[in-house]
């Protein structure tokens, strides 16, 4: 098992949710009603990419890791040792075997990155979720909610 690549985001979630987007599909479009089996699962899958929906906090730390085969998957956040809150494991579909992250305020993908690639168009992907335990006063600093996601080809 070989990592491919990996990245340490600090991301600000609006609206609760971002995406994993292919750059070549146009017609990506994050669903407008959200169902309470999303919210209970915390991702949507379209016909390509992803859908991520965060707890509450603005904040988050995301952690993308890419894979060559399916890794060894912590039980608890590397970095502060919290177990994860959910975990959830699908197939996607990324057939420029490309994505970038977007979110609501930002639709598409900027034109010139940055974007991670893929070995495969299908892949699988494991999400995990580790959210601040505290109050949410947005006028105090937090500490980020922890969102990693494993990809390796399907």
């Amino acid at each position: 098992m070989a990592l491919r690549g990996w990245a340490s985001l600090a991301w600000q979630s609006d609206y609760g949710q971002f995406y994993l987007v292919d750059p070549g599909d146009s017609a990506f479009r994050p669903p407008e009603e959200i169902t309470p089996e999303m919210m209970n699962r915390s991702l949507f899958v379209p016909a390509n990419g992803l859908v991520v929906y965060t707890e509450g906090c603005l904040q988050q730390r995301i952690d993308i890791a890419i894979h060559d085969t399916e890794p060894d998957h912590p039980t608890a956040e590397p970095m502060g040792g919290n177990p994860w809150a959910r975990v959830g494991t699908v197939g996607l579909l990324f057939p420029s075997r490309r994505f970038a992250l977007s979110s609501p305020s930002s639709p598409s993908p900027l034109p010139c990155g940055p974007f991670f690639l893929l070995d495969s168009a299908t892949v699988m992907a494991r999400i995990s979720w580790m959210e601040f335990q505290g109050s949410r006063d947005d006028s105090v600093p937090v500490e980020p909610d922890v969102i990693a996601i494993a990809l390796w080809p399907a």
